[in-house]
């Protein structure tokens, strides 16, 4: 009986115990104020305070997930900044040129219906509430305006081949006499044919290729950019064999492929595109944690000569939307994970209006405050990918460690992220 008093005291004690630490913890008492950098209000800002340098040719807006809420309302807000800025008028995708020219059609003029369209992507993490209002936003933006005034939507990744050449098959459809009826005939019998392999018309989409190259309009021009990425496809590494090649390959191309869209922009009369992808794409030097490649943001600053501002995303607490991995077609399942990056600099955002703020790197220069050397020393950073399995949570995957100073120029931090919501998926 003493034995039992006894085990029933012990318990009663680290109970009161357990639930102090956990009431100072919900009161800040404890992991609370002494958490806060001494000098971020002096540094942190809105992203409308955010200067981009003059000069800059590309500004990156990455995710920290491609499941988030706020991470596709950023891409809309980045672009809503610069258009007023009035040197850039256009953002470019991680997502198949085929898809996005779909897009920029119906931003261009036609009764279509943009939720329908985002219900047909390739990419479910568009079919969404927030890609749908950046959309629609570019379309009223574009009402009576000329195409030389307009927005555009452009998309650099060579993933999508189908896609790409759905979309050329449409083309040739409302621009007769630019494909033979041969070549209408090919591609009617890729169309319908779900078992046909396009990768041995290698040739075939070189012809497309070159003969949208003779055109001198902008859609003409645009097109031939669909048939070139559909063909850089033919000559990519095997993504199951050598994975880190073909991250390499893939993120090489999605920077030449930018420049190239980044040069129709020239030749509307903008010397400036933003470029929205992931944070593992966009962030400059290698993909810690995806390969030891060099990410796209490190190629784009090379071919681009270092006028590329890179500014990523953050979260300290995220409640993510995610693929499941090994489901695919129709047994695609997407769920919801929560995350907690430990990432200081995240953290500091709950004392900010709304939660988020934003760091402008070049701006803090005293080498002696807090901000300064969490930017400039390695830490935690969330970077969840695009399919989430049972080691991502056991090795802690869903985060990097890494110097942010090196691998942004910015970045917009936020308290709680909130996942998204799939619409057709």
């Amino acid at each position: 009986m003493k034995t039992f008093n006894r085990i029933l005291i012990v318990i009663c004690i680290f109970s009161v115990i357990y639930l102090g630490i956990l009431f100072a913890v919900m009161s800040g008492a404890i992991g609370g104020t002494e958490r806060k950098l001494d000098d971020i209000e002096q540094y942190g800002q809105t992203l409308d305070e955010l200067v981009i340098p003059e000069g800059t040719k590309v500004v990156g807006i990455g995710e920290a997930s491609h499941g988030n809420c706020e991470f596709q309302t950023a891409k809309l807000d980045m672009l809503k900044k610069q258009v007023e800025a009035g040197v850039c008028h256009s953002i470019a995708f991680e997502m198949n040129p085929g898809e996005s020219a779909e897009i920029n059609d119906a931003i261009h003029g036609g009764d279509v219906d943009i939720e329908e369209m985002m219900g047909r992507t390739d990419y479910p993490l568009y079919d969404t509430a927030q890609m749908i209002e950046l959309v629609e936003w570019m379309r009223d933006y574009n009402k009576d305006k000329s195409l030389e005034d307009s927005v555009t939507i452009y998309g650099v990744d060579i993933q999508g081949p189908w896609r790409d050449m759905n979309y050329l098959a449409d083309f040739g459809e409302r621009h007769p006499d630019t494909f033979t009826e041969e070549e209408m005939a090919k591609f009617n019998t890729m169309i319908e044919d779900d078992d046909y392999d396009i990768y041995t018309e290698k040739d075939f989409f070189t012809g497309i290729y070159n003969k949208l190259l003779a055109y001198d309009e902008y859609e003409y021009k645009y097109a031939a950019l669909v048939a070139e990425i559909l063909l850089q496809s033919y000559d990519a590494p095997s993504f199951t064999d050598t994975p880190d090649e073909y991250a390499e390959y893939r993120d090489s191309h999605m920077a030449q492929n930018l420049m190239s869209f980044y040069n129709l922009e020239v030749e509307r009369g903008y010397s400036q595109i933003i470029i929205t992808a992931h944070n593992g794409h966009t962030m400059k030097g290698e993909q810690e944690g995806y390969g030891e490649v060099s990410a796209m943001g490190g190629y784009i600053n090379d071919i681009f000569e270092g006028s590329y501002f890179s500014v990523g995303t953050a979260y300290y607490n995220a409640c993510v939307n995610i693929h499941v991995a090994g489901t695919y077609d129709d047994n695609y399942v997407r769920k919801d994970y929560n995350f907690c990056s430990d990432d200081i600099l995240a953290y500091q955002a709950k004392y900010f209006e709304g939660e988020k703020y934003c760091l402008n790197f070049s701006e803090i220069t005293d080498t002696n405050c807090e901000v300064y050397k969490k930017i400039h020393n390695p830490g935690f950073m969330g970077l969840v990918g695009e399919g989430i399995s049972a080691l991502t949570e056991q090795q802690r995957m869903d985060r990097a460690r890494l110097v942010q100073a090196d691998r942004f120029d910015a970045v917009i931090y936020y308290y709680n992220v909130t996942p998204i919501r799939c619409l057709n998926y």
